[in-house]
């Protein structure tokens, strides 16, 4: 019996040690998880648009047809066949993943204001307008995000948009919005 005692309070030891650890390491990398909604979301007016799967100042949204965009907006500046499994077509600041002959994903690194958020906002300052955050996470290194920022998530409906914040200065870089396949 005291073998089963001496066992457990091992267990939970390490367990302890393995959160501060984990706890520890947000801390050095700035991520504040006291502002994380828990898993169930509340509706957030200020993302009316997102739960569309839209953007302010983009006319076209998630589930555009490709070729639509084509007739109003002519020919893309830049046209790539194989991103992130996805084709990448960039008009401006705004970047459409297209993938099927719709629009997946949208990527944005303009000035306008989206969902009342600019590029090169704090951190803080988002968080201020948008309220708490679903998640808050250093991305690993991919094709969308190569400098492994912090992302910031905040989801509506079945659409999320990642605010790629600067791990340096806390600012946001780009904005972009996908849809939720967990939902």
């Amino acid at each position: 019996m005291k073998k089963k005692w001496i066992f457990i309070s091992i267990i939970i030891i390490f367990i302890i040690f393995i959160l501060f650890c984990v706890n520890n390491q947000n801390t050095k990398n700035g991520i504040n998880n006291e502002n994380i909604h828990p898993s169930k979301e509340s509706y957030m007016p200020a993302l009316e648009l997102l739960y569309e799967g839209k953007m302010n100042g983009v006319e076209f949204g998630i589930g555009t047809k490709y070729d639509k965009i084509i007739t109003q907006w002519g020919e893309p500046e830049e046209y790539t066949d194989s991103f992130m499994g996805a084709i990448l077509i960039k008009y401006g600041d705004t970047y459409f993943f297209v993938n099927d002959n719709q629009v997946t994903g949208i990527y944005y690194t303009g000035s306008n204001e989206i969902y009342g958020v600019e590029i090169g906002m704090d951190l803080e300052q988002v968080v201020e307008i948008l309220g708490s955050q679903n998640d808050l996470y250093d991305s690993p290194y991919s094709e969308l995000y190569p400098d492994e920022p912090l992302i910031l998530e905040y989801k509506a409906g079945k659409y999320i948009v990642n605010f790629e914040i600067n791990t340096e200065n806390k600012k946001v870089n780009s904005i972009c919005i996908l849809q939720d396949f967990a939902q």
